[in-house]
This record gives structure tokens, sequence and C-alpha cells, in this order.
């Protein structure tokens, strides 16, 4: 009796890279202490800020569920500006 066959880890983050000829970066864009990024030249097409005691795997799996959005319909994610936004509005009071 075979294994079923599993899809390879973070099958989206290599689908990504292989066809967009993209960038994957991870750390830290002021004042986002961890982020995770999927660029295609200056297009973002997903930035992440990693969550509290969030591990880099859990961090990864996340990016690559996020281009399986990209990838699928197009849909970006962007957590990273309104991140930013929101920390700057909170030290204007």
């Amino acid at each position: 009796m075979s294994k079923p066959v599993q899809a390879p880890p973070f099958r989206h983050i290599q689908t990504f890279m292989d066809k967009s000829h993209g960038q994957i970066t991870f750390g830290e864009i002021p004042p986002i202490r961890r982020a995770a990024m999927a660029a295609q030249g200056k297009h973002v097409r997903v930035s992440l800020v990693g969550r509290p005691n969030e591990t880099v795997h859990e961090l990864l799996q996340r990016l690559d569920a996020a281009l399986d959005l990209y990838i699928a319909c197009g849909s970006t994610t962007d957590e990273v500006l309104p991140e930013i936004q929101r920390r700057r509005g909170s030290t204007a009071d």
C-alpha cells in the first residue's frame, strides 16, 4: 500500500519564485520588528507583520497561504501599511 502523495511544503512560495522572478524578503521594516514580503519588482503582492510569539515557520506558512490567494485570484495582502499607519496614529495623540 503506497502513501498518499503530499504537496511539497511552501509550494505557493515555490510557484511564486519560479513563475514571477519575484523576491521574498524577511526582516525589519521600521517600526515593525518582523515582517515578510513577496514582491515583483516594485509591486508588493503580499506583506505580513510577524505576530507576537509567531515562529518563522508559522510566518512562512501564512506567507504561503497569502501567495496561494494571490496566485489563484490576484488578491494581494497588506498587513504592513495599515500597521505603520496605526502606529503613527497612536503616537500622534
